[in-house]
């Protein structure tokens, strides 16, 4: 079926201006025509539809979540919730994501695998939710505070260990591979500056998930970490909080993802009578630092892509637009930028920009039709009632 979305204005992603008196025209799941009316022609078995007074975005993507996390004041909490109750909780949040626009999600660490169970009902209809691309366990070595979140890591020491590691998460069907090269903020005995897998090892997992086509992550906060993901090959850099100038002008020359998550650090502020005083204490030492950094790597021309880390502390699923809100706040980005670091940007970060992440011939049919301007006011991604319809894979879901 051949359906014609007419006379709203169209962001399609790629960093361009708007086009106001559009044409989004798609068929089946796919996209045939986006652009100015003037250059379509109506067919006589279109259905057409007018958007007048509204404006169309691609699917936002959010490439940094843990959707079996939920968001608890202290996300030890999670250990004593039942690991089915946990299921059932995911995909009732991914509904809630999908429904809030983010098409797509990139999930890098979860529970003994309740990521693959919640992406295989999706993908048979059982409810709704957005296309998610999956890491499994995350990949860590023998250190102090991944016992914080039981079942999440896969402990692997030295090159053949990790290498097992990597192919254990494959088997089970992962889309990507997710390792520690740095201590963490978000368990008790993690330093964040502190390196954790070594090159090799690092190496190691990189090319088995190439073997595949499959990209690696690495969670890095501190430099020489950050140094040993690169140079290993990994694709993207999580978090980056203390990435020197001389960090960003290697990942900008090996054109290395930054997915910063700069706003849950504000939440951990707001809460903080209510979440662990170590996670506070960590979070404090690197936020003002943090922010200044990510406005360089975007002078520097690192490619930085959105990412929430939703289901962390007070960081909710279906609430992910408030990283996107977050960077135009604090004069990170424009709201133009914003938005392609949350589409056009981010696909090429977890690999789908052949399919997603911008409006055009040949994509799919992922788009959020807004009543007014996100430009003029960036919040309204964040507000349901200017979400007028969500379309996954040229179907509206919301």
């Amino acid at each position: 079926m051949l359906t014609v979305f007419k006379n709203a204005t169209l962001l399609n992603g790629k960093d361009e201006q708007p086009v106001p008196d559009s044409v989004l025209a798609i068929e089946n799941n796919q996209i045939i025509f986006a652009g100015s009316n003037q250059f379509w022609q109506d067919k006589p078995e279109q259905h057409s539809i007018d958007l007048s007074g509204k404006w169309i975005i691609p699917g936002l993507i959010d490439c940094h979540i843990h959707m079996d996390l939920h968001g608890y004041s202290d996300t030890f909490q999670e250990n004593l919730v039942d690991e089915k109750l946990r299921t059932l909780r995911a995909a009732k949040e991914m509904s809630d994501t999908l429904r809030a626009g983010f098409t797509t999600v990139r999930n890098v660490g979860t529970v003994n695998y309740i990521d693959f169970a919640v992406k295989t009902g999706i993908e048979a209809g059982y409810f709704i939710g957005p296309r998610i691309s999956t890491a499994g366990k995350i990949i860590s070595m023998t250190c102090s505070g991944t016992e914080y979140f039981d079942g999440m890591y896969r402990i692997a020491d030295g090159v053949d260990e990790c290498r097992k590691a990597a192919r254990e998460q494959l088997k089970e069907g992962a889309d990507l591979l997710k390792l520690m090269a740095t201590g963490a903020v978000m368990n008790p005995g993690g330093v964040p500056g502190a390196p954790q897998l070594n090159v090799d090892e690092i190496r190691a997992v990189v090319e088995e998930g190439e073997k595949l086509g499959k990209h690696t992550a690495a969670h890095a906060h501190g430099t020489q970490g950050i140094i040993n993901a690169v140079t290993a090959g990994v694709h993207t850099i999580e978090h980056g909080t203390m990435a020197t100038d001389e960090v960003l002008e290697i990942m900008a020359s090996h054109k290395t993802y930054l997915i910063p998550t700069l706003s849950l650090h504000d939440l951990f502020e707001a809460h903080s009578d209510q979440i662990p005083r170590f996670m506070v204490e960590k979070s404090r030492a690197m936020q003002e630092p943090y922010i200044e950094i990510v406005k360089k790597a975007v002078r520097m021309g690192v490619p930085v892509a959105m990412g929430t880390d939703a289901g962390t502390n007070y960081n909710y699923h279906g609430k992910n637009a408030a990283e996107i809100i977050y960077l135009v706040k604090k004069e990170i980005m424009s709201p133009l930028q914003a938005i392609t670091a949350a589409t056009k940007t981010a696909s090429e970060a977890i690999r789908m920009d052949h399919e997603i992440g911008t409006l055009e011939v040949g994509k799919l049919a992922d788009f959020i039709v807004l009543n007014n301007n996100p430009l003029d006011d960036i919040q309204i991604l964040s507000k349901t009632d200017e979400i007028e319809s969500v379309y996954k894979n040229g179907k509206v879901v919301s």
